[in-house]
């Protein structure tokens, strides 16, 4: 769980120039002067009647995009702490710095008449995709050196509308906008609207009908209902006449994301497989789903290749347990990867020595473009209360990759690529954010896998497919119940360093989750072998799952809009772990310096959201020791933005009755008129005025009864130093209890350092008659020897007994065969032995004996020298004869 090391950074606080990135340079129209029009304050205002996610921060590096005013605002992160850290040095205020220099943020000029609600940089981030609630358009970006070798306050940007007859104002609202994973060169766009129309966009800068026409464009209504390829899945037509069809009842869609990244990390399938899900709660995936060219990462293939392969010698061998439907879809996935394999890649140009472009491959024609629509899946142990769900957004933790299925990969060095992190679960997780801020954390153990529509339609009905299911692991909640409002439109965010960690952004403030307690768990069960109370123990891990949750950011709306755009989480070397975000009609930016993330596990406590509670913030709890950081006050921007009482009353007071405020006051109906309009004209502007002011007030109460807190605090602090070094003071028990305390701790010190001491010198004087006499010839050999043997004898296979598994029969029959040649050798040396001992007179007395003498000397040290290889080889028999039974082996000698 990061750590927060300090909220917005004094380089974003007002009134440095990193603040006014974010403010709004319109001057806020009082209600009467506005008519009761709805004022907007900067461009994350959105207009009535919207639901929808707003997402109009984004970032590429350092650089932030953010929308104010309905104007993309650029700036550098970087170059912003730079500046005001060179100003601090110069002992410059922000206030008096030179205002000739460059401007902090550049306006990029595009013109977009609807309120804009979703920013995207593109993965190469030369391309921003922008979306309004019914349009969409894609700005060509120049490099950053561009951004800061243009001198004028304003860019104008190369501009492209998506499908000038497509995403209109008369058509289905857009839910998301996503950037393919696969897609060449990050260039592939994905838009996803409320009726449930997808369609990819292969953008070419140099070709401006790229932008006119999607490549692929499927209804997922109709595709729900489509038995072949050569059905109609399109999306209607702006105009044309819409039949009707069973799934367009509760499916509207409300998010939408890809199940990976594309990275080397996820299983193979996940890049290329589209999750959506409707505000009902109804889950889809749609697998693959991929652009007439994609870029594939160097591992993906080959991952994919293994699979067919595995799941094909499975069929051949097995096929009794299978329905047809897996052979049909085992056929159909073989033909797709077989047409890719067929394929002569093409390389990229790179443009440098240091970088390096994957292989661009054509989709395969077979079986054909359009996947069958897998869904909607059922939620397991969900209970009655939760049944009826009202989604706001969905983010998928691709699988982690499996490392058998990379066996047969030719290129060992990118084989050792993928394995340096293949930590986390076999299957993907998908997490729910609901309007009241509950996050669903949902499993899938069977996957999703590409799946396709027949090309010829059956002539009859088949099977109603099984139905797909996901396990429910854990609930979490984050709002209160008082505390949830109609408007809110929560948000998910991923986090850069773990993708199992991720960020959830709703209008009373950020949280930050990680999965990493329990999933190393899960994944360890899941693995095992053992299957006796695998349901036992699955189920202990669920109901015992611990996710970490904390909130990382609190907002104060003081009566505003609660709509809050979705964090940013970017890393850089500059800022750090760095997290930044943004409140509807807040002119302030929200901001929070994270301390790198740990391997440790921090036990988390029951969360409440009472703001008095301290579980409810970490960091009020006493059981954090670390240093307490609390967001600085930042005043309303009532206190300093000029008033508008006198703009008011010019708009509100008719011109004839102005000089009756210069002179004095006259019993008259004019005069009352008067009073009654510029009474109705205060008590409508100062109430944010007397809010911001109570509010202000009781910060400076609270941080009295904290200074006093924390003076009392030192104050403890400090008796208690004064009388453990006095050893006493007015209270005298206290402080002989202190002392003696102390001198038992520093005698107990000294015998612990005099028994090391002792244990010391008995080590080093070891150690000195170790290293005194080297080993002789005889020793060497029989260390040799021990060596060899312990070799021979494999304690691995020891192992493998006393786990219960057993040697296999090979190691048996091996055993057996050296155990029957070392009885034999030592039977036969035995009956030699004895033969030579009782024929010993006899060769004395004999001829032979006389022609061939042999002095008695060296008779004895034969003699001696057979008996000791006796003994030895004896000795060698009992070796192993205990060692065969202590695995297991049954010999009989």
């Amino acid at each position: 769980m990061p750590r927060v090391l300090g909220y917005t950074p004094p380089w974003l606080s007002r009134p440095s120039d990193g603040y006014d990135v974010f403010a709004s340079a319109q001057k806020t129209p009082s209600p009467a002067a506005s008519n009761g029009a709805k004022a907007q304050t900067n461009g994350h205002q959105d207009g009535e009647g919207y639901r929808g996610p707003h997402r109009t921060i984004a970032y590429r590096g350092t650089e932030v995009f953010v929308v104010v005013d309905n104007q993309i605002r650029w700036s550098d992160l970087s170059m912003l702490k730079e500046n005001w850290e060179a100003l601090q040095r110069n002992g410059v205020k922000p206030t008096e710095a030179d205002q000739s220099t460059a401007p902090a943020y550049k306006v990029l000029k595009a013109h977009i008449s609807q309120p804009i609600r979703q920013l995207s940089v593109s993965p190469n981030g030369q391309l921003l995709a922008i979306a309004t609630s019914h349009t969409a358009h894609v700005a060509i970006l120049p490099n950053s050196s561009k951004f800061d070798e243009q001198s004028g306050a304003s860019i104008k940007l190369q501009l492209h509308t998506l499908g000038p007859t497509t995403h209109v104002l008369k058509e289905s609202p857009i839910s998301s906008i996503l950037w393919h994973p696969c897609g060449v060169l990050g260039s592939c766009l994905v838009t996803v609207t409320i009726e449930g129309g997808v369609r990819l966009w292969e953008l070419n800068k140099c070709n401006r009908s790229s932008f006119d026409n999607p490549t692929l464009a499927i209804d997922l209504k109709k595709l729900g209902s489509a038995r072949s390829q050569k059905d109609n899945v399109s999306p209607y037509r702006m105009g044309s006449n819409r039949g009707f069809s069973a799934n367009m009842i509760d499916m509207e869609i409300a998010s939408a994301c890809f199940g990976g990244t594309g990275s080397r990390e996820e299983s193979a399938w996940s890049s290329m497989t589209l999750w959506t899900v409707t505000t009902e709660g109804d889950i889809y995936a749609l697998c693959p789903l991929l652009p007439g060219k994609w870029q594939p990462n160097p591992t993906l293939i080959a991952s994919l290749t293994a699979i067919a392969n595995t799941r094909r010698i499975s069929l051949s061998q097995e096929s009794h347990l299978y329905a047809e439907d897996d052979s049909v879809l085992q056929d159909e996935q073989w033909t797709w990867l077989s047409e890719i394999d067929a394929q002569e890649p093409f390389l990229p140009i790179a443009e440098n020595d240091f970088t390096t472009h994957d292989a661009i491959y054509d989709r395969p024609d077979n079986p054909g473009p359009i996947p069958r629509l897998q869904g909607p899946f059922q939620l397991l142990a969900q209970s009655s209360a939760e049944d009826s769900l009202e989604v706001s957004d969905i983010h998928v933790i691709a699988s982690g990759i499996d490392e058998e299925e990379l066996l047969d990969v030719e290129d060992d060095d990118s084989e050792q690529d993928v394995l340096h992190n293949t930590d986390g679960l076999s299957s993907a997780v998908v997490c729910l954010l609901t309007i009241d801020g509950r996050v669903h954390l949902l499993l899938d153990l069977e996957g999703v896998e590409g799946q396709w529509l027949p090309a010829i339609a059956p002539n009859a009905a088949g099977p109603e497919p099984e139905t797909r299911e996901l396990l429910t692991l854990e609930v979490l909640q984050t709002l209160g119940a008082d505390a949830i409002v109609e408007e809110e439109w929560p948000t998910f965010s991923r986090d850069p360093f773990s993708r199992y960690a991720f960020f959830a952004t709703h209008s009373q403030g950020v949280f930050y989750f990680s999965l990493e307690p329990w999933v190393n768990n899960l994944e360890d069960e899941m693995q095992s072998a053992t299957t006796n109370g695998a349901q036992i123990r699955l189920g202990t891990i669920r109901e015992s799952a611990s996710t970490l949750r904390e909130r990382i950011l609190r907002f104060d709306l003081r009566g505003q809009s609660p709509a809050a755009n979705a964090c940013i989480v970017l890393h850089d070397n500059d800022i750090g772990y760095f997290l930044l975000t943004s409140t509807n009609d807040d002119t302030h930016p929200h901001a929070v310096t994270l301390d790198l993330p740990r391997l440790e596990i921090i036990k988390t406590e029951p969360f409440s959201d009472d703001p008095k509670d301290p579980s409810a913030d970490p960091h009020n709890g006493e059981a954090f020791t670390e240093i307490v950081t609390r967001p600085a006050y930042k005043a309303p921007a009532v206190f300093w933005q000029d008033p508008t009482l006198h703009s008011a009353i010019a708009n509100t007071v008719a011109p004839h009755r102005r000089r009756m405020m210069q002179e004095g006051i006259r019993f008259s109906h004019a005069t009352l008129n008067l009073m009654t309009a510029s009474h109705r004209l205060i008590s409508e502007i100062t109430p944010p005025l007397h809010i911001a002011a109570a509010d202000l007030i009781s910060r400076c109460q609270y941080m009295m009864q904290d200074m006093a807190e924390q003076l009392n605090q030192v104050r403890v602090a400090a008796a208690r130093a004064q009388s453990l070094q006095q050893g006493g003071g007015d209270d005298t028990v206290e402080g002989n209890n202190a002392n003696e305390r102390l001198e038992s701790r520093l005698e107990r010190a000294r015998r612990r350092d005099v028994i090391l001491k002792e244990r010391m010198g008995k080590l080093k004087r070891q150690i000195t008659k170790l290293e005194a006499k080297p080993l002789n010839d005889r020793e060497r050999d029989l260390a040799a020897e021990l060596r060899h043997l312990d070799e021979a004898t494999d304690s691995r296979a020891a192992e493998g007994i006393a786990d219960g598994n057993g040697p296999s029969n090979g190691e048996t029959g091996r055993w057996r065969e050296r155990f029957e040649e070392v009885s034999r050798l030592s039977k036969d040396l035995v009956g030699e032995a004895k033969g030579f001992e009782g024929n010993k007179d006899e060769y004395q007395k004999g001829g032979d004996m006389e022609e061939y003498s042999v002095p008695s000397e060296m008779k004895r040290k034969k003699v001696e020298h057979v008996m000791g290889l006796l003994e030895r080889e004896s000795a060698l028999v009992d070796a192993v004869t205990g060692r065969l039974e202590r695995l297991g082996v049954g010999m009989t000698v």
